[in-house]
C-alpha cells in the first residue's frame, strides 16, 4: 500500500501553485467563505435546516431551507465563490436556491419524473459549471433514456438556449467533473454491467473510458486527488478507497473509515488536492493527502446529511 506522502510528493510542487495563485473548487466541495478552505455543513431532514461552518471566522449558520423529502443541490448558482443552499423537488422538478450574494431565493423548473410502466423515475439533477464561466448551470440526467438537459448560467438560463445531449443509457449512473482539466464539467457516466466509466470531454469533444470499481460495493468519488486540476476515478468501498491517478492511471488503496461511514472527501486545508474525508454521526475525520495527518471536528449530530456528500453517488441505480 502506498503511503500519502509518497503518492503525492510527486504534486507538491503543483498544489503549492495552487495555494499561491488559486485554482478553481472542484465538484462537491462546500465553501462559505473565502480562505480556500473546503467547509464543513450538514442537512438536518428533521427540522429542513442547513447548519454551516466557516473555517475563516470559527462561525456557525443556520438556514431553514427545504424538505426532509428534498435532494440536495448545493453550489454556487451566483457566481461569489461561494456555496449557496439549494434543494430540488422531484414531484415538481423544482429548483429553490437561496443566493449567498444577496440573500434573495431563485427558482427554477427544471427536471421531471418518468412513468416507466412499473413506477417512477426521477430525473438525476446534476449542477455543476458545464460553461466555464465560474456558475453553476441547472442540469438533469434522465436515467430512462441517457440526455442530459442543462440551462446554462452564460446563457441566462434560457430553456430556449438549453443543451440537450445523449450521453448513457437506461442503468448508468451519472458522475460528471471535470475530467480533463479544461475548467468545464464533463458529461460523465458509470455502467454498472461493465464497471467501465465513460467520459465526454468538454476540451476536445473526444472520450475516454477506463475500468475501475465494482458494482453494487461502491461508491463513486471522483475528484482531483492528485492536485493536476483533472478529476481521478474514485470509489468508496465498505471503509476502502481507491484512486486512480488521472496523469499514470496507477491505482492506490488506502483503508481509511468504515462501512456505515458517509465519504466526504475535499480540500479541508486548501492546498490544492483533496484529503480523504468521512463523517460519523456528527464527526468528521480527515486524512490529508500530502502529510497523512489526521484531524477530527465535531459538527452536526446522527441523522444528519454532510453537505458535500450530495455530490456522491451509488454504483449502481433502482429501475422499476
Amino acid at each position: 500500500m502506498q503511503t500519502f506522502a509518497l503518492l503525492f510528493t510527486k504534486t507538491f510542487l503543483l498544489s503549492v501553485f495552487f495555494v499561491l495563485f488559486g485554482c478553481a473548487s472542484a465538484n462537491g466541495q462546500t465553501y462559505f467563505d473565502y480562505d480556500s478552505k473546503a467547509d464543513l455543513g450538514v442537512f438536518r431532514p428533521s427540522e429542513g435546516n442547513w447548519y454551516s461552518f466557516s473555517s475563516e471566522s470559527q462561525t456557525s449558520a443556520t438556514a431553514r431551507w427545504g424538505l426532509a423529502s428534498d435532494r440536495l443541490v448545493p453550489a454556487d448558482y451566483d457566481g461569489d465563490g461561494l456555496t449557496d443552499f439549494a434543494v430540488w423537488r422531484p414531484e415538481t422538478g423544482t429548483w429553490y436556491v437561496l443566493r449567498s450574494r444577496d440573500g434573495q431565493y431563485q427558482i427554477v423548473n427544471w427536471g421531471t419524473r418518468t412513468f416507466v410502466g412499473t413506477g417512477y423515475i426521477d430525473d438525476e439533477p446534476l449542477p455543476a459549471d458545464y460553461d466555464g464561466d465560474g456558475q453553476a448551470d441547472f442540469a438533469v440526467w434522465r436515467p430512462t433514456s441517457g440526455v442530459w438537459y442543462v440551462l446554462k448560467s452564460s446563457k441566462g438560463y434560457s430553456s430556449d438556449h438549453a443543451e440537450y445531449f445523449n450521453w448513457g443509457k437506461a442503468g448508468d449512473v451519472a458522475v460528471p467533473a471535470d475530467y480533463d482539466g479544461d475548467g468545464k464539467t464533463d458529461f460523465t457516466v458509470f455502467r454498472p454491467s461493465e464497471n467501465r466509466w465513460y467520459v465526454l470531454q468538454s476540451s476536445d469533444g473526444s472520450r475516454k473510458t477506463s475500468v475501475f470499481g465494482e458494482s453494487g460495493y461502491d461508491l463513486l468519488v471522483p475528484a482531483d486527488y492528485t492536485g493536476d486540476e483533472k478529476a481521478d476515478f474514485a470509489v468508496y468501498r465498505q471503509g476502502t478507497w481507491l484512486i486512480q491517478d488521472s496523469a499514470t492511471n496507477e491505482i492506490y488503496t488506502f483503508r481509511f473509515g468504515l462501512h456505515r461511514d458517509y465519504p466526504v472527501p475535499a480540500d479541508y486545508n486548501g492546498d490544492g488536492l483533496t484529503d480523504l474525508g468521512i463523517f460519523r454521526d456528527g464527526v468528521w475525520y480527515v486524512k490529508e493527502t500530502i502529510s497523512g495527518r489526521m484531524s477530527v471536528f465535531y459538527y452536526g449530530t446522527a441523522g444528519d446529511i454532510p453537505v458535500s456528500f450530495s455530490n456522491v453517488r451509488s454504483s449502481v441505480v433502482a429501475m422499476p
